[in-house]
């Protein structure tokens, strides 16, 4: 059988490959040694039982998620990404998430929850609804008696006195408080007057946190038709309600004053936007009056207009007469040149000038062997003809 050989760095490149497909998402525990900071930010130190270790490295982008102090020699659960270093073939876990052993299977298994529902697209901006701008009615899912429902009415009755609030009363701490919490939010998203839902509570422990990270309640707020605002009363951690829902807010009160709009403000809107309507208004008003002044001015009077006509007219009459003249004129003296250019032309022309014309037997005499001299002949002259008989 013949050996395949190839080249180290496409064998590490094939190692990184299977070992980073085979495993991807990782959570150990062990020791932590070796803490060593570098000039980037960065943070590496080495995770190890009795008879293994493995090379683990926070960087900058991530130190956030790291909760707790990281001491040499004390026992954590760390979670994160196996990758592989191609150039040294070294197997390092990219760490994510650092939790003290005590406490890390309850940390672990709700990072493992927020990560499983990310995954699903239920955290996504997109699918969000938004709040309507002037809710009629807003639902609130508490405890009946706790100081939530008294802070959000107080707020809402300071803000936006018209709205009303509907309560569905829930337990919101112990181990029956998640299916309490979603029996409660599916009474309220049936009541079709509802326009936005409040889930929420007093701050408390961490500890009271717990319902409110249930997948069950995470998915029933995901389903809800109207918009969710989880008010839970705990500012330093996301519970996967903050997530899940619409919009997250620190505290009961704040989701009043995010819900609910000021009254007072409306109105001092309202009243600045009708200053400036009338004051548009009143500039457009005066601007058309100046321009029917302007036109008022330049009209003139009917006698004027009658006169302006009346001197157009004869100007008109005028300029037709002297054009007539003109033609008539101009047509007698083309008339009179014609007539004397066929005075000319005329045979009795020279007959002024003492000339005659001989006629015999109505023929013109053109020369004197053309006369019988035994016949009659007329001779014509400028001013008369004369017979001659030739017989007497």
């Amino acid at each position: 059988m013949q050996e395949v050989v190839v080249p180290v760095s496409a064998f590490v490149r094939d190692l990184k490959n299977a070992v980073e497909g085979a495993f991807g998402w990782v959570a150990l525990s062990g020791e932590i040694t070796n803490i060593s900071k570098s000039f980037a930010g960065h943070t590496y130190f080495t995770l190890k039982d009795e008879s293994a270790q493995i090379r683990c490295a926070v960087f900058k982008n991530q130190q956030k998620m790291i909760r707790c102090e990281l001491k040499n020699d004390m026992s954590y659960i760390v979670y994160g990404k196996i990758s592989v270093y191609e150039a040294k073939a070294e197997i390092t876990l990219v760490v994510s998430l650092v939790i003290p052993y005590g406490d890390g299977m309850a940390a672990l298994k709700l990072k493992a929850l927020k990560e499983k529902l990310k995954n699903e697209g239920l955290f996504d901006l997109e699918r969000k609804k938004k709040l309507p701008r002037f809710p009629q009615v807003a639902g609130v899912v508490t405890a009946e008696n706790g100081a939530a429902i008294h802070d959000i009415i107080k707020v809402s009755r300071g803000r936006f006195p018209a709205a009303g609030i509907i309560l569905s009363p829930a337990l919101v701490q112990g181990s029956g408080a998640a299916p309490s919490i979603i029996e409660a939010l599916k009474r309220l998203e049936i009541i079709e007057e509802i326009d936005v839902i409040i889930i929420g509570r007093g701050g408390g422990a961490k500890e009271d946190l717990e319902p409110f990270n249930s997948e069950e309640l995470a998915r029933a707020v995901a389903a809800c038709k109207k918009p969710v605002v989880s008010a839970v009363g705990h500012e330093t951690d996301s519970t996967v309600l903050d997530l899940v829902a619409d919009y997250s807010v620190p505290t009961p009160s704040a989701a009043a004053e995010l819900v609910f709009p000021d009254a007072r403000e409306l109105l001092d809107g309202i009243e600045s936007r009708k200053e400036t309507i009338s004051n548009y208004l009143n500039s457009l008003l005066n601007s058309k009056m100046l321009h029917l002044d302007n036109l008022a001015l330049s009209l003139k009077s009917p006698k004027e207009l009658a006169k302006t006509a009346e001197h157009r007219t004869d100007r008109l009459l005028f300029d037709a007469t002297s054009a007539i003249r003109d033609i008539i004129q101009k047509n007698m003296q083309q008339y009179l040149l014609l007539e004397k250019n066929l005075e000319k032309l005329s045979p009795l022309s020279p007959l002024e000038r003492g000339f005659a014309i001989v006629t015999q037997n109505k023929k013109t005499v053109k020369k004197s062997a053309e006369l019988n001299k035994d016949l009659d002949f007329d001779i014509r002259f400028g001013d008369g003809t004369a017979h001659i008989n030739n017989k007497g």
